[in-house]
């Protein structure tokens, strides 16, 4: 999922799985922050193999820090083994080549280098940070976990320990659990509907993650971000040390589009004092033309504490703690979300406010003040959102190219949003709030 340069956030429930789907390791320090900034030098750099990157050159930072994906994600996990993505990314940290997991690790944790990989719905990513006068040992290591992980069966069973036991601990969570019922309702036997439980989780044998880890991770769809204190033709060199041994090309599944089902009723029964209130209307795709427009409306909805939902629901009448929405767009899909959290017993009164109030913003769209307001915000919080670390800067290259926004975009961004006229708000706005929404609740019978 595009997360990167997204203007608004979704609050819709994804399939959460466990917190070991981000294998991090390396020493704990945390990146000094720069200041935001969007003038970005970006270079394109390829290497003798053909391997290309964008590149943020800065020879005053004494770091270097390489983000860098692949198509695949959890949308590539078999039926029967889902997770699989999500347990591939904390093994490879596990051992690779002549090192076991103990000597990997060891070995990373002495260079001071901060390694991760992570699986979303679309993509397998990872990102390295390390000092700039210090980079080979740390990228022998990367090369080894991309090209040559062990995937050792006792590894194997203690990863897989933690992540049952984080299935089954989130299992007493009622927002999980209606938020796998909610995926289920929208997107049915899709895999976006699908979840790692227990079950599929203990399917999954080391050739999976073989033949998954095959599949995945070659050079064919691979988008890199460097920033830092390195110059072009030495990170060709990299570029070529660390993924130069990975094959061609991958073997990825095509994955269509869910087709959702909008519509439906959600009810997850909780012991609880206070509702919690989703509803699901169609989104755009991140390449749709409709995606700018779309991205404001969504803010003006429910974007923060300014939002018409939350003026509504919370402000003037009290009912909510909080209400929200956000638009999530990946490639060829999309949801619009809206989000309430209640006490139990105006949960009905509440959701009624709050269809009341999207209906009227269907029919009317906001006002030209509420839209100036958008795209100020949105314009603003681009650079402090994406461009404040070496590490963001790095995650936001690899976005602005899965997205094909071009170099320039941090610049362009500006103009598009500025350019959307009140009418194509307007139209947006009733095209996908006018759908009958899916609706969540999640909380005790009351009301």
């Amino acid at each position: 999922m595009r997360k990167l340069i997204a203007m608004t956030h979704s609050f819709a429930f994804r399939k959460a799985f466990t917190c070991f789907a981000f294998a991090v390791a390396g020493a704990a320090f945390f990146w000094a922050a720069l200041p935001a900034r969007a003038d970005l030098d970006i270079v394109e750099v390829t290497s003798p193999k053909g391997i290309k990157a964008w590149l943020v050159e800065d020879q005053a930072d004494p770091m270097v820090s390489i983000s860098f994906a692949f198509s695949g994600g959890s949308l590539q996990d078999p039926k029967g083994k889902e997770g699989l993505s999500h347990l591939m990314a904390s093994m490879l940290i596990e051992g690779a080549g002549d090192l076991d997991a103990d000597a990997f690790q060891q070995r990373l944790y002495e260079t001071g280098a901060q390694l991760s990989f992570g699986a979303g719905t679309e993509e397998f990513s990872g990102s390295i940070g390390m000092l700039a006068d210090d980079t080979e040992k740390p990228l022998e290591l990367l090369s080894l976990a991309l090209s040559s992980p062990r995937f050792d069966e006792k590894s194997l069973e203690r990863v897989r320990s933690v992540a049952v036991s984080g299935i089954e601990q989130t299992s007493k969570d009622p927002d999980r659990r209606g938020g796998e019922a909610l995926s289920a309702a929208l997107y049915g036997d899709h895999p976006l509907g699908r979840h790692a439980t227990v079950e599929t989780v203990n399917s999954i044998e080391r050739g999976d993650l073989v033949d998954l880890h095959r599949r995945t991770l070659a050079r064919s769809d691979l988008t890199i971000g460097v920033v830092g204190a390195i110059d072009p033709q030495t990170l060709g060199e990299v570029l070529d040390a660390v993924f130069g041994k990975l094959p061609a090309v991958d073997k990825v599944a095509e994955i269509p589009p869910p087709a959702v089902k909008y519509g439906g009723k959600v009810f997850e029964r909780a012991a609880q004092p206070q509702s919690s209130i989703v509803m699901v209307f169609p989104g755009v795709s991140r390449k749709s033309e409709d995606y700018y427009p779309a991205s404001l409306a969504a803010y003006i909805l429910g974007g923060g504490m300014a939002g018409r939902l939350s003026q509504e629901l919370r402000e003037k009448s009290g009912l909510t703690y909080g209400a929200y929405a956000g638009l999530e767009s990946n490639h060829g899909w999309g949801d619009l979300s809206a989000v309430a959290t209640t006490r139990a017993e105006r949960a009905k009164e509440s959701l009624q406010m709050a269809r009341q109030v999207i209906g009227r913003f269907a029919e009317d769209g906001p006002t030209r003040e509420e839209l100036e307001r958008a795209k100020k915000y949105t314009i603003g919080s681009f650079a402090v959102d994406n461009l404040a670390t070496t590490s963001s800067i790095a995650a936001t290259l690899v976005g602005l190219q899965q997205d094909d926004l071009g170099m320039d975009y941090p610049d362009r961004m500006k103009e598009l949003f500025g350019a959307v006229t009140l009418e194509e708000v307007k139209e947006i706005s009733r095209r996908l709030l006018a759908v009958e929404p899916t609706v969540l609740i999640v909380g005790p019978d009351k009301g």
